[in-house]
């Protein structure tokens, strides 16, 4: 906060052992925010050229079905265009993923992308955010891939989290957009199960360490 640093990369937390241990916060994007007193921190996971952000993070799938509302989907599109600009991505195509089977084949399969999500896309618009969809899930990660479109906003955890990991697990790395420096990290967690053994892989440490070094200098760039 001092300045004295542009950025942050951090190692795997486990959240079972913070919530034992009595810490107030769910993990670290919570913890950083209350001390930065930025109160809407964005998830974005950077993979090759695919971004992914996310609209709901660490609740239960029900949960997350019930918090994907018209309001959420067009405050979260706005949020995600301005995190996008921060780092020097200006007038970002940003794809809004859908939560049902091929979006909801006009209903039959759920009404979400009809009640919710198609009109939080249509506000966001008037918004003059350059948003799309809901598209298809299956579909909408590889179209981002390939350059259809620049980011996706993903309705819940594991939807964005299997995309970009399946892609390339030891390289995809989790940006925290919205705090007044750049925070990085692994996409993975702390692996108990082979601690001590020496087969744990560095590669996404390293990773997280150099997108932490692009970010902060996208930022300073953006913000001359």
């Amino acid at each position: 906060m001092s300045g004295e640093a542009d950025a942050v990369a951090t190692a795997p937390i486990n959240k079972e052992a913070l919530h034992a241990a009595g810490v107030p916060y769910l993990d670290h994007t919570e913890a950083l925010a209350a001390l930065a007193n930025a109160p809407n921190p964005l998830t974005m996971f950077v993979v090759r050229n695919l971004r992914i952000f996310f609209l709901t993070r660490h609740v239960s799938l029900a949960r997350a079905c019930s918090d994907i509302t018209r309001s959420d989907v067009s405050n979260g599109l706005v949020q995600v265009e301005a995190a996008l600009d921060r780092f020097g991505i200006s007038q970002a195509r940003i794809a809004v993923a859908a939560l049902n089977p091929h979006g909801g084949e006009g209903g039959m399969f759920g009404d979400e992308e009809i009640t919710q999500i198609r009109p939080g896309v249509r506000d966001a618009r008037e918004q003059g955010v350059d948003a799309f969809g809901p598209v298809p899930a299956d579909a909408v990660f590889h179209l981002a891939l390939d350059g259809q479109y620049d980011a996706v906003l993903s309705l819940y955890h594991d939807q964005g989290h299997i995309a970009a990991k399946t892609l390339d697990f030891e390289r995809t790395v989790s940006i925290t957009a919205g705090l007044p420096f750049v925070r990085s990290s692994v996409d993975h967690g702390t692996a108990f199960d082979i601690a001590g053994t020496g087969l744990a892989s560095s590669v996404s440490m390293e990773e997280a360490i150099k997108s932490a070094s692009e970010y902060a200098i996208r930022l300073k760039r953006h913000a001359k």
